[in-house]
C-alpha cells in the first residue's frame, strides 16, 4: 500500500467520562504509532444506528474502528484491530469482553455476532461502507444487524478479546430476540441488498459456513454446494503449449501420499468401467492428467489425449510418450475428430465456472459421447460426518464442492443425460490409511494399525465421493446462464 495507513475512529457520544478524555486517550495512542488518523464524533442528536451510518459514510480511513465512549478496554486494542485488518487477515473484527451471547439469537441470525455489551468493532473501508450502509435499525440493536449482514455478504470475521470489567448487555434478551426477528423479516422481504448468487444454481440463499486462510467458505441452502467466496484472479487464457521435454517422475515420500500401486490399481479399475461403455480404440480425453497413471492404463485400449494446466505434470506425461497438452479446458483446441469420451477425476471441483466447463465438454464430445466424472458429495454421509474437520483441507485446492442433487440438475441443464450415479471407491495403501486414522482418530490408531496388517495391500475404500456416468444429448443445452446478465454470481 502507498502512503501511511489511514484510520478513522468513530466515537459515540455519552459515557461516564467526558468525550474530551476519550478523544485525548485515542489521540495520544495513535500519535505514538505513526499512523495517519482522524477521530469522528458521532452526531448526538441522532440515534446510535443512524449516527453510525452517517459516521461510516463520512469516514475517510482505510480502516474504520468504532469504540465505546467510556473506553473500558486498553486503547491499544485499536492498534490490534488496525493490524488485523491491514495485514489482510480479516475484513471485520468484533471486540468481545466475554459476554455470553444467547444461543437463541445466534440460531435466529448467524453464529458469529458482536458482543452485546460492547460497541467495539473494526471494518475495512469496503466492508464497513457496504455493511453499515445497509442497516435499517436506528438503535443499538443495529449491531446485531451488522453481524447478520457481514455474514450475508461473505466478509471474513475475527474476534478480538479485550480486557474489560464485568459488563451487562446493552440490549436485554427480549430486545435481542425482537431485533433478530425484525432483521429476519426485513431480509425475507428483500429489504437488504441481495448477496451474490451461488455459482451453481444461482440462488441468493447463500451464507458463510466457515473460514480458511484468506477466504470465506459459502454454503448454498438450495443446492447444498460449498464454494470459496473469492476465486483466484489468475487468467486462464494463456496459449496452449506442447511440452516435448521429458522429465523423470519423482516418487512420493510423504506419509499422506498414495503409492504408485494404489494409483495404478485405481486407474485400471476406472478403465474397466469405461470398457463397458466405449468401444475399443475410441477417442478419449482426460482433463487433468495428474501423475499419468490413468493415461498409462487408458492408452492401451483407447486413443488417449490429455490436458493439464500445470506445465510440470504435462511435461512428465509427455515424456512418458502420452499425447498431453499444457492447456485448460477453456483454451484447448481439438485438432482431431470429436471425442467419444471425456474423463475427469476430482478436477471438476477446481473449475471456477461449472456451466461454461460443461458447455465446453459438450462441444468436445460426439452426440451420445460419454462423460465420466468423480467428485466429492456434500450430501454424502461421510462428508456430513467429517465436514468441519475436513473443511480447510478440502478447500486448499478446490473451489467448489458439489452435492449429488446439484450435479444432477447441472448436468441435465447442460445437455447431458445421466446414466448412473454411484459411490466411488479408490485404492489406498496402508501408509496412507495409517496417516488418516492417526490424524483423525488417534484413540483407535493402535487397533487400526493391527487390522491393516492383515488386510490386503492396497485396500479398496470409499472416499465420500460419487462417480457419474452421463451421455451427451443432441441439441442445445438449457440457457440457465442468462441470469448472469442481471447480477453476478460471486465475488471474483
Amino acid at each position: 500500500m502507498s502512503g501511511p495507513t489511514t484510520v478513522s475512529v468513530l466515537l459515540p457520544p455519552g459515557g461516564a467520562s467526558s468525550p474530551g478524555e476519550a478523544r485525548a486517550a485515542i489521540t495520544g495512542f495513535l500519535e505514538t504509532t505513526g499512523l495517519e488518523f482522524e477521530i469522528v464524533a458521532l452526531d448526538a442528536t441522532l440515534e446510535y444506528g443512524a449516527a453510525l451510518r452517517r459516521g461510516v459514510s463520512d469516514a475517510r480511513g482505510r480502516v474504520i474502528v468504532v469504540v465505546d465512549p467510556e473506553l473500558p478496554y486498553p486503547v491499544s486494542a485499536i492498534g490490534d484491530v488496525v493490524a488485523m485488518i491491514e495485514s489482510g487477515a480479516t475484513d471485520v473484527v468484533f471486540g468481545t469482553g466475554g459476554t455470553r451471547r444467547s444461543s437463541l439469537v445466534r440460531w435466529l441470525l448467524v453464529p458469529t455476532l458482536p458482543d452485546p455489551g460492547l460497541r467495539f468493532a473494526g471494518f475495512s473501508s469496503t466492508a464497513g461502507k457496504r455493511v453499515v450502509s445497509e442497516t435499517k435499525l436506528d438503535g443499538v440493536e443495529c449491531a446485531l444487524e451488522i453481524g447478520f449482514l457481514v455474514n450475508k455478504y461473505g466478509f471474513r470475521i475475527e474476534t478480538l478479546t479485550v480486557d474489560v470489567p464485568a459488563h451487562d448487555a446493552t440490549l436485554n434478551f427480549f430486545a435481542q430476540v425482537a431485533a433478530a426477528v425484525r432483521i429476519r423479516l426485513t431480509n425475507r422481504n428483500m429489504g437488504y441488498r441481495a448477496a451474490r448468487r451461488c455459482p451453481v444454481c444461482f440462488s441468493q440463499e447463500v451464507w458463510t459456513c466457515g473460514q480458511v486462510t484468506g477466504n470465506v467458505i459459502r454454503s448454498c441452502r438450495r443446492c447444498k454446494c460449498r464454494y470459496l467466496h473469492q476465486f483466484s484472479d489468475e487468467d486462464d487464457t494463456h496459449p496452449v503449449r506442447r511440452v516435448m521435454r521429458p522429465a523423470a517422475t519423482q516418487g512420493d515420500s510423504t506419509e499422506d501420499a498414495h503409492s504408485d500401486s494404489a494409483r495404478s490399481k485405481t486407474s485400471v479399475r476406472r478403465v474397466a468401467i469405461l470398457r463397458r461403455q466405449l468401444t475399443a480404440r475410441a477417442r478419449l480425453l482426460e482433463v487433468g492428467v495428474r501423475d499419468g497413471s490413468f493415461a498409462s492404463a487408458a492408452s492401451r485400449d483407447y486413443e488417449y489425449v490429455g490436458i493439464d494446466p500445470v506445465q510440470t505434470l504435462a511435461r512428465q506425461a509427455r515424456g512418458r510418450g502420452f499425447e498431453v497438452y499444457c492447456a485448460t479446458l477453456a483454451n484447448f483446441v481439438n485438432t482431431g475428430p470429436a471425442f467419444d469420451g471425456i474423463a475427469l477425476f476430482h478436477v471438476f471441483e477446481n473449475m471456477p465456472d461449472p456451466h461454461d466447463a460443461l458447455a465446453r465438454m459438450k462441444d468436445l464430445l460426439k452426440p451420445g459421447g460419454l462423460l465420466l466424472l468423480t467428485t466429492f458429495d456434500t450430501e454424502g454421509l461421510l462428508y456430513l460426518l467429517t465436514e468441519r474437520k475436513r473443511m480447510a483441507q478440502n478447500f486448499r485446492t478446490h473451489l467448489i464442492l458439489y452435492s449429488r442433487s446439484a450435479l444432477i440438475e447441472l448436468l441435465e441443464n447442460s445437455g447431458f443425460e445421466i446414466d448412473a450415479i454411484v459411490p466411488d471407491f479408490e485404492y489406498r495403501d496402508r501408509k496412507f490409511l495409517r496417516h488418516v486414522v492417526s490424524s483423525r482418530w488417534p484413540a483407535v490408531a493402535p487397533i487400526a494399525r493391527m487390522l491393516l496388517e492383515i488386510l490386503p495391500e492396497p485396500l479398496l475404500v470409499g472416499t465420500g465421493s460419487i462417480r457419474i456416468l452421463a451421455k451427451r444429448r443432441a441439441g442445445p443445452p438449457a440457457n440457465v446462464r442468462a441470469i448472469r446478465s442481471v447480477e453476478p454470481t460471486h465475488a471474483r
